[in-house]
C-alpha cells in the first residue's frame, strides 16, 4: 500500500491502491473549463484534472456548438457528460426581453437563465447510472439543481455572487442600470442564503468570502485560493519595450465580455489615460476574450487602448509589457490575471479591490493605488525605474511559487471532499 504523499504545502494527497475504487463525484457546471481562456475556467480545469489522479469524476454540462473540447477535457482523465440543453444567449431581443421580465422576479437571472428541464433530468439520470458519492456543484447557481436525498452536496463558491452584483450597483451609470442590479444584488443574496443553509460543505477563494459562507449557514468551507500553473507561466526574455516605444507598455488580461473588467478600462481609460498621456506616448494592450463588438465606441477607448479579442495564448503579450495592470473597481474573489503576470516576472499595479484576496505585501511583490492620479503616477515611477520594476516581479514570481502553485492548492480541495464522503457515510 503507498502512503499519502504531501503537497507541497504539507497537505497529504489521499491515499489509494490500484485496488480500490476511487470516490466517484458528480461536478456540475454551466460549460467544459475548455479552452482554459477565463478565470473560472482556468481555476476548474486546473483542480479537477489535478483530482482526476484520486476522484472518478463527471463532469455534467450544458450542450455547446463545439464538441472539440469533449475529447480534450477526457485525455486530462475527466469524464463529461453534455446535457441536451443551451444556456440562453445574452444577445438578440430575446435576451433583452428575458432581462425585462426578470426584474420582477424574486430569482436572480444567473439562476433562472441556467435553469432547464433538461438539465434536471440529466442529473437525475447521472446519479442513477453513475452513483456517485459526491455532488459537487461548480458555482453557486449550479447548487439548484441538488434534491434532497441526492449524495452530499458540495458548492464551490468562485465569488460571494451578491457582492459583485451590489458592487456593480455602486458603479454603474444611470438609475435603470443601478436599480436593476441592486434588484439583482438582493435576489442573488437570497438565493446564495439558501443554497448555503443547506449544503454542508463549500470551498471559497478567499478567507473574506468564506466567512460570509460560514454566516449563511454553511458549516464546513474550506479556502481554496486561486492559483497558477508556474511551470506555464515562467519569465520570458525581456522584450519590454516592443510597443508603445521606450518601454512605456503595459498590458491587462480578462474576459472582456466580464462587466467588471468593462468598468476596469472604462475607469482607465477616462480617469487615468489623460494624465499617462500628458508624459508622453505609451500603449495598453487589453488581452481578453469575446468583447462585444462596439466595446471600443461604447467605452469612447483612445487610440492607446487597444482590444485584442480572443487569443490562443496570453503569454506573448505578458512578455512584451513592462508593466500589468488590473484598475479593478468591482468584482470579487480573487485574481488570477495577477498570477499569471507575477509567475512570469511581471511588475503589477492594482487597486485595492483587485489585488482583494491575495497574500501578497503593498510594495514588495506588487503595488497598489487606488484613484487615478496614484494609479498613473504609479505606473510613471516603474517605467522611468526598469531595475525596480525587474525587482519587483522577481520578488513577486518567488511570492507565488511559494503559495499559489495549483499543485499545492488542489490538495486542499481533495481534504474538503475527504470530509464530505465521510459525512456521507454517517
Amino acid at each position: 500500500m503507498r502512503h499519502p504523499t504531501p503537497g507541497r504545502d504539507g497537505l497529504p494527497r489521499r491515499p489509494y491502491t490500484d485496488a480500490m475504487a476511487r470516490p466517484r463525484v458528480l461536478v456540475l457546471d454551466e460549460e467544459l473549463p475548455l479552452p482554459a481562456n477565463t478565470g473560472k475556467r482556468i481555476r476548474t480545469v486546473n483542480l479537477l484534472r489535478r483530482l482526476s489522479r484520486d476522484f472518478d469524476i463527471e463532469l455534467l454540462v450544458h450542450e455547446s456548438e463545439d464538441a472539440a473540447p469533449l475529447d480534450e477535457a477526457r485525455a486530462l482523465g475527466i469524464g463529461v457528460t453534455a446535457a441536451p440543453a443551451r444556456i440562453q444567449k445574452k444577445s438578440g431581443l430575446g435576451f433583452y426581453g428575458r432581462l425585462a421580465a426578470n426584474a420582477v422576479s424574486s430569482e436572480p437571472y444567473s439562476v433562472t437563465s441556467h435553469r432547464t428541464a433538461a438539465f434536471d433530468r440529466a442529473v437525475r439520470e447521472r446519479i442513477e447510472a453513475h452513483r456517485p458519492v459526491l455532488v459537487h456543484a461548480e458555482w453557486t447557481p449550479y447548487a439548484q439543481y441538488w434534491r434532497e436525498g441526492d449524495p452530499t452536496l458540495v458548492i464551490a463558491a468562485h465569488n460571494v455572487e451578491s457582492e459583485v452584483l451590489g458592487r456593480i450597483a455602486e458603479t454603474s451609470a444611470g438609475l435603470a442600470h443601478r436599480a436593476f442590479f441592486k434588484h439583482q444584488a438582493l435576489c442573488m443574496e437570497r438565493f446564495e442564503r439558501s443554497m448555503f443553509a443547506r449544503a454542508p460543505h463549500a470551498t471559497a477563494v478567499t478567507e473574506r468570502d468564506a466567512q460570509v459562507l460560514r454566516s449563511w449557514g454553511c458549516p464546513d468551507v474550506e479556502v481554496v485560493p486561486n492559483g497558477v500553473d508556474t511551470a506555464y507561466f515562467v519569465p520570458w526574455p525581456e522584450t519590454a519595450g516592443a510597443q508603445g516605444g521606450d518601454g512605456r507598455t503595459l498590458v491587462f488580461t480578462g474576459s472582456m465580455d466580464w462587466r467588471p473588467n468593462q468598468d476596469a478600462i472604462a475607469w482607465f481609460a477616462h480617469a487615468v489615460h489623460p494624465l499617462l498621456a500628458q508624459a508622453g506616448p505609451y500603449r495598453l494592450t487589453v488581452v481578453g476574450r469575446n468583447p462585444p463588438g462596439n466595446l471600443s465606441e461604447n467605452l469612447s477607448l483612445p487610440a492607446e487602448i487597444v482590444l485584442t479579442g480572443t487569443v490562443d495564448d496570453v503569454r506573448p503579450y505578458l512578455g512584451e509589457a513592462a508593466v500589468f495592470v488590473t484598475p479593478l473597481r468591482v468584482g470579487g474573489g480573487s485574481r488570477l490575471k495577477i498570477l499569471e503576470a507575477l509567475a512570469m516576472g511581471k511588475a503589477v499595479v492594482t487597486t485595492s479591490l483587485g489585488a482583494e484576496g491575495l497574500d501578497l505585501t503593498d510594495g514588495r511583490d506588487l503595488l497598489r493605488a487606488d484613484d487615478p492620479r496614484a494609479f498613473a503616477e504609479t505606473i510613471e515611477a516603474l517605467w522611468r525605474d526598469p531595475a525596480r520594476a525587474h525587482a519587483l516581479g522577481l520578488a513577486g514570481r518567488d511570492a507565488v511559487l511559494a503559495a499559489y502553485d495549483w499543485d499545492a492548492l488542489y490538495s486542499r480541495q481533495a481534504r474538503l471532499w475527504d470530509r464530505a464522503l465521510r459525512r456521507g457515510r454517517v
